[in-house]
């Protein structure tokens, strides 16, 4: 059975990426507009307030363990509402331009004509390493915060790792007096609490039997 023509499925991919692009915008603008809506529900106030601050939880995930990871995401939930707000997805790899490199020759002038055109479409957006994704996503979705969701995300709540809160403060996302305030997870607290306590109980067994048999 012949397969499909290279051009025929890359244009399917074309129209699918478009469709997805359109799906996610509307899905999107409707969740704001909920979460919007819940804050104004609970603040009359903020009814007639173009931007609202709204406190987040921030989080990233990667397409698989470890740090070789090629596909990163970042995802940031209204606390209030628990609706998703926003979320940034980063890659270190396109298919279509590792075929066409190996079709056309990486350094050959064709392919580097190809990869102008094909810029606007290539599905590599990031150059750093699969560990700095959640923190490089998170910068792009907070700067983008107020164009795209009329609000200010002011306060994060995440896990016990603060190299993200910290990338976003050094990078000052809003005006000098409105500062990110960082809110810790209880179920994180718990988690390296309970760790501390369990090594604690083995370090006490260890020195007990050492002292038993001195």
């Amino acid at each position: 059975m012949p397969t499909m023509d290279r051009k025929t499925f890359a244009k399917c991919m074309h129209n699918l990426s478009v469709k997805n692009k359109e799906v996610k915008k509307k899905m999107l603008e409707m969740s704001r507009q909920a979460a919007r809506e819940a804050h104004v529900k609970v603040d009359a106030s903020l009814k007639n307030q173009e931007i609202i601050d709204v406190s987040v939880s921030y989080d990233g995930t990667w397409q698989k363990r470890g740090h070789t990871s090629n596909l990163g995401l970042g995802i940031i939930i209204d606390i209030l509402s628990g609706l998703v707000l926003d979320f940034e997805v980063l890659s270190k790899y396109c298919h279509n331009c590792v075929v066409a490199g190996r079709d056309m020759g990486v350094d050959s002038a064709e392919f580097h004509i190809w990869q102008k055109g094909h810029a606007d479409e290539c599905d590599k957006n990031f150059d750093g390493t699969s560990g700095a994704m959640e923190m490089h996503a998170a910068l792009i979705m907070w700067r983008r915060s107020i164009s795209d969701c009329q609000m200010r995300f002011v306060s994060m709540l995440s896990d016990g790792d603060s190299k993200t809160f910290q990338f976003l403060s050094d990078n000052k996302i809003y005006v000098s007096d409105i500062k990110i305030e960082k809110e810790e997870c209880l179920n994180h607290i718990a988690k390296r609490l309970g760790t501390s306590l369990r090594n604690k109980v083995k370090e006490w067994k260890v020195k007990k039997s050492d002292s038993w048999w001195a």
